[in-house]
């Protein structure tokens, strides 16, 4: 599935949580292009690894308590030839399991934990 983003900053009048967004409360629209969903999203980290690049992000839900456990989405980030950032994603479990571990040793090298 691949996905392209556009960014949008959090309107005044809403809360996004500071522990789980950046300062900007900068969050990210996915957009499905196979079936035109949209996803909210608020970035976490982004690394390379073996010549890739990740971003981290988890789902943008307002914090109403009905939520405990985080929920992490690991994609692949690529631009596209007309400038467009696209996110795939990462279907081989080895990939996927090799970018969680380094996210989750830059998470806990940073004290985060």
């Amino acid at each position: 599935m691949k996905k392209r983003t556009t960014r949008k900053k959090a309107e005044p009048g809403r809360v996004v949580r500071d522990d789980r967004a950046s300062q900007e409360h900068v969050l990210a629209v996915l957009v499905d292009i196979d079936n035109g969903h949209e996803y909210y999203m608020s970035f976490i980290d982004a690394f390379q690894l073996q010549g890739r690049e990740y971003v981290i992000m988890y789902p943008y839900e307002p914090d109403d308590g009905r939520h405990a456990n985080p929920e992490l989405t690991i994609l692949r980030s690529m631009r596209h030839e007309s400038g467009e950032q696209y996110y795939l994603s990462i279907k081989d479990r080895k990939e996927l399991d090799a970018a969680f571990n380094h996210f989750f040793r830059r998470f806990e090298a940073s004290g985060s934990l």
